[in-house]
């Protein structure tokens, strides 16, 4: 019914009807699913060590320079962390 209502969902209905006739289509599609699911999956964790990386290498600067002497208002302002980040890696 609700197919019949969208489009969209009348498509993937219809592709659906004619992948499952065939065992070998149905196995193509499975494998093309899993690939999109992995390859989305990489990026994700990807993405997730990016961050991480970021967040470490801003915190060494932040340390760097706190041994320089360096104000903690204008390690702030440069780095993005807070004060109180700042002054917990003083510690």
């Amino acid at each position: 019914m609700i197919a019949e209502k969208d489009p969209y969902i009348k498509s993937a209905y219809d592709q659906l009807q004619i992948i499952s006739q065939d065992e070998q289509k149905r196995l193509e599609y499975e494998a093309r699913e899993k690939a999109i699911l992995d390859y989305n999956q990489g990026m994700y964790e990807a993405e997730q060590r990016g961050r991480q990386y970021g967040e470490q290498r801003i915190k060494y600067t932040a340390r760097k320079l706190l041994s320089l002497g360096v104000d903690i208002n204008i390690i702030a302002e440069s780095t993005s962390l807070s004060i109180a980040e700042i002054e917990a890696l003083q510690k």
